[in-house]
């Protein structure tokens, strides 16, 4: 409650210095030097002032990356279950470094003498700024939220300060060459990507921490240029740096991070699970509910209508076992029924829900038409692969309160079937047998499903507003089809005549039709 109070306050302060921007006055506002009339286009200077800046330069790209991060928070545990199930042994240091990979290139070409947006005491000062404001906020919030680390290391996980920073670096970039060629700030953002996804990667952060510090690193960069350019009022701007005037038909090339709610089957197909050869039927549907969906997609244009590019999705699906209570009832849970006793001794109370992890890798076509400079429909069409993480199912059980009433089960079978194994859970938890009954029992080892890997098909449609040259809003309908082939291996089950318990496996193809509902916020070069 404390995080979404203080960045609510941090939004709201943005407004008002964004509003403050707007009520600057300056006589000397947006000028040209007759002196500069023969000089060459790209050679040219002109003054603008620190209002004039701030309204041309800032994206406001910072703000749906905290609404993102703060709305994808439920699910952090989710995403961290698929960190797990798909590089659980991942555990590289190259974040350290990469998050000021940009921030160097910036300085770097500088001293190469590659012209800039400022000059060297600018850069330095609102460098400066932009490093205070990320840092203040990010500590901030770090010592006043105290949420543990996935690692559970210390508890000052949110947000990623390894992620402000790259996305503060990248942003520096991003405004000193970003209008002399975009793939400055391509490299640039797809840096301070990496290191985002490096820190969930290595355990360190929660995926909310990351979207969080993501948009911190970008909206503190956009404010410490603000203040500086206040501190040196007029500002001496290249014209190459003024391309704001871009054109209907300039090919829309873009590198988005997108975030939606996707559907999916509404069950899988499994196969009837026995308690034993011939016995009594479990009677389970998987049934999947709405998943969470986050993507980066990126296209090049040849020209305003085509072009060729490709996306990185990961989804994380909820699955929940509906069984009926009679059949939870007579499944025997540990072949007592089958060995001559009177009753089953656990009786099953259901299966833990769980979420199925999809990463799907694609790549195609995408079109585009503009309607006008800012409003365009497009389309796509993408091949890939989509790869299931490993997948379980554990069952709940409890104690059967009739193995304690003497007129079902008498005592003889009591000793026989059921004394050895209650004295053992008594001993080893140390409870009476009360608390015994009111104990809950989970076997992690009922039922999984293996990792497995399809290839896949996907289009969509989208509609984009271009409100900055290099800034875009996106809502988007994305479909997509496979049809893997889902291994089950269903643990606890019958033993075979010589007592061994053995694994009965059995596979199943499940059509896999996935909507995908969404927003993304798209640089656009």
């Amino acid at each position: 409650m404390k995080s979404r109070t203080f960045l609510l306050l941090f939004c709201l302060s943005f407004c008002n210095i964004s509003l403050y921007a707007h009520q600057i006055n300056d006589e000397s506002s947006c000028y040209f030097n007759d002196s500069t009339s023969s000089i060459p286009p790209t050679e040219r200077k002109i003054y603008i002032t620190a209002q004039e800046s701030f309204n041309r330069e800032f994206s406001y790209m910072g703000i749906p990356f905290i609404v993102s991060g703060l709305i994808v928070k439920k699910q952090n545990s989710d995403f961290r279950t698929l960190r797990n199930r798909f590089k659980p042994e991942f555990h590289h240091k190259y974040d350290d470094y990469t998050q000021y990979v940009p921030l160097a290139a910036t300085w770097g070409l500088k001293l190469a003498g590659v012209q800039s947006r400022s000059s060297w005491k600018e850069l330095a000062v609102s460098n400066v700024f932009s490093a205070a404001l990320m840092a203040g906020f990010v500590n901030t919030l770090k010592y006043t939220t105290k949420e543990t680390r996935p690692d559970n290391t210390s508890n000052n996980s949110f947000p990623s300060g390894h992620t402000a920073t790259a996305f503060m670096c990248a942003t520096i970039l991003h405004k000193e060459y970003g209008m002399k060629s975009p793939w400055y700030s391509i490299g640039g953002y797809t840096l301070a990507g990496l290191t985002g996804v490096t820190r969930q990667l290595n355990n360190r952060h929660w995926i909310g921490d990351v979207l969080v510090g993501a948009g911190i690193g970008m909206i503190s960069t956009d404010l410490g240029y603000f203040l500086s350019d206040l501190i040196f009022k007029q500002k001496n701007i290249d014209t190459w740096s003024l391309n704001a005037d871009y054109n209907r038909y300039d090919a829309p090339s873009f590198l988005s991070f997108n975030m939606g709610i996707a559907s999916g089957p509404s069950t899988l197909r499994t196969a009837e699970l026995y308690d034993s050869e011939g016995g009594s039927p479990l009677g389970m549907r998987l049934k999947v509910g709405t998943a969470t969906v986050v993507s980066v997609e990126g296209a090049y244009f040849f020209n305003a209508f085509i072009g060729a590019g490709g996306r990185l999705k990961v989804a994380t699906l909820p699955v929940i076992a509906d069984i009926p209570a009679e059949n939870m009832k007579n499944f025997d849970m540990d072949s007592d029924l089958q060995e001559g006793a009177p009753i089953n001794m656990f009786l099953l109370d259901g299966l833990e829900s769980d979420h199925l992890g999809m990463l799907d890798v694609d790549l195609g076509l995408y079109f585009s038409y503009p309607f006008s400079r800012h409003f365009q429909i497009g389309s796509k069409l993408l091949v890939g692969r989509r790869m299931n993480a490993n997948f379980k199912l554990n069952s709940i059980c409890r104690i059967n309160p009739q193995i304690f009433d003497r007129g079902i089960v008498s005592e003889a079978a009591y000793n026989q079937f059921y004394k050895e194994d209650v004295e053992y859970y008594m001993q080893q938890e140390d409870i009476s047998r009360d608390e015994l009954l009111n104990s809950s029992f989970v076997d992690d080892d009922f039922l999984s499903i293996r990792k497995s890997s399809t290839y896949k098909i996907g289009t969509g449609i989208s509609f984009t507003y271009r409100y900055k040259e290099d800034a875009a809003f996106r809502l988007y309908c994305d479909y997509d089809f496979a049809s893997p082939r889902l291994t089950y291996d269903l643990k606890n089950s019958w033993v075979d005549g010589e007592g061994n318990r053995n694994v009965h496996s059995y596979t199943k193809r499940t059509p896999m039709h996935n909507f995908t509902f969404g927003a993304s916020i798209a640089f656009v070069f």
